[in-house]
């Protein structure tokens, strides 16, 4: 009997303790300014240590069984975007994008030939002098009249160098070194939100790579509003594509500050008194269920389409693969397949919140993709 009544009493002390924190109702709480998530167990509990910034979860309130970082709730809001964006890039360099032979009076050579250097990698410098167009590679490369002439190449975060010997164009009589250059990159993405305080945007949620996997190191860039035209349907095995198209030579909306694992960002100039005001969600608030993206398939106005948000990763740093969604609404899924390129960036909102945005199609399957949280686009924009 005493050992039965030992039990009845630590049950009971157990129950007090959980009704003093309260059991969990399966939605997020806010303590004291600080988003707790729901806790997955109905004998569990979250308990703030505000000291620490961390949620404690305990088993009937006293046993502790893990921690997470507090996520402050707080009032962040921006302008939501969803409409396409034109982006002209600026590089450090001029980007490589293939070798060519050189006809000289002795017949075709290729300079570069036997290097290494390939599509993708970014000319950065001739012996030692910094390249940002055309006009200065031709002059740096005829100045030596055929001499050896040292190749400064980037491919990710490093510098290769080469010797090559610049061949002599029998047509023009000018030196070349063999190599296509091009001198930015320009494309259509899609804006995710412009910060109404900073005027920061963001857009994209990942990073524009060259065809090695290596994010392009930008130096500048402006971005233009943009009109799709129309749609490469996804298919198993293959991306489909968003057909549009921009003018360099309107006024552009904003500039172009940086190329990150997490997208594009700079400044936005363009008009914003008709963009939605919307909140953050925190990355604690996002659960598996149903949600929106806000995106544009078709002219320049964007339009919700229900999604899945089918998986979350739980990540204490950023990453570009916070979630993993599905595409469930019907007309997008007959317009587009799915996702397609283009969509990267597009909203993702829940419970009227802006929790992430789109970056990545499975080719395995079109309907679904990754998303990023809100939470790290956000931070980049303060």
């Amino acid at each position: 009997m005493k050992r039965l009544f030992g039990i009845a009493v630590l049950i009971a002390v157990c129950f007090a303790a959980v009704g003093y924190f309260g059991f969990c109702t399966g939605e997020n709480s806010v303590y004291d300014g600080y988003e707790v998530a729901a806790t997955t167990s109905p004998f569990s509990v979250n308990v703030l240590d505000e000291e620490h910034g961390e949620i404690q979860t305990k088993l009937f309130g006293l046993i502790d069984i893990g921690s997470s970082k507090a996520e402050k709730s707080d009032d962040r809001e921006v302008l939501l975007g969803g409409f396409p964006l034109g982006l002209e890039l600026d590089l450090k360099g001029m980007m490589i994008t293939g070798k060519a032979g050189v006809v000289t009076a002795d017949g075709a050579v290729s300079p570069c030939e036997n290097t290494d250097i390939r599509s993708g990698d970014v000319l950065v410098a001739i012996d030692g002098e910094a390249v940002g167009d055309e006009k200065t590679v031709a002059s740096l490369i005829n100045s030596k009249e055929g001499g050896a002439v040292s190749l400064s190449v980037m491919r990710g975060d490093e510098v290769r160098k080469y010797s090559v010997f610049p061949a002599k164009d029998v047509l023009s009589g000018k030196y070349r070194i063999g190599l296509m250059l091009q001198d930015g990159i320009a494309g259509i993405g899609t804006a995710t939100f412009v910060n109404p305080v900073t005027r920061k945007y963001a857009c994209l949620g990942h990073a524009i790579l060259s065809q090695d996997g290596y994010v392009i190191r930008v130096d500048g860039g402006k971005i233009y509003n943009a009109f799709i035209s129309g749609c490469v349907k996804g298919k198993i095995g293959k991306a489909g594509e968003l057909n549009g198209n921009f003018c360099t030579k309107s006024v552009s909306i904003g500039t172009i500050s940086s190329n990150c694992k997490f997208g594009n960002y700079g400044v936005f100039t363009g008009k914003t008194d008709k963009l939605e005001r919307i909140k953050i969600g925190g990355r604690a608030s996002v659960r598996p269920g149903k949600a929106q993206i806000y995106s544009t398939v078709t002219g320049n106005k964007p339009e919700y389409y229900d999604i899945e948000i089918i998986k979350l990763n739980e990540q204490s740093s950023p990453s570009d693969k916070s979630m993993v969604i599905r595409i469930t609404d019907e007309k997008l899924i007959a317009a587009t397949g799915g996702i397609v390129q283009g969509m990267s960036g597009s909203p993702i909102i829940q419970n009227g919140k802006l929790v992430g945005a789109v970056t990545h199609v499975f080719t395995s399957d079109p309907t679904k993709g990754y998303g990023i949280y809100a939470d790290w686009m956000y931070e980049l924009t303060e």
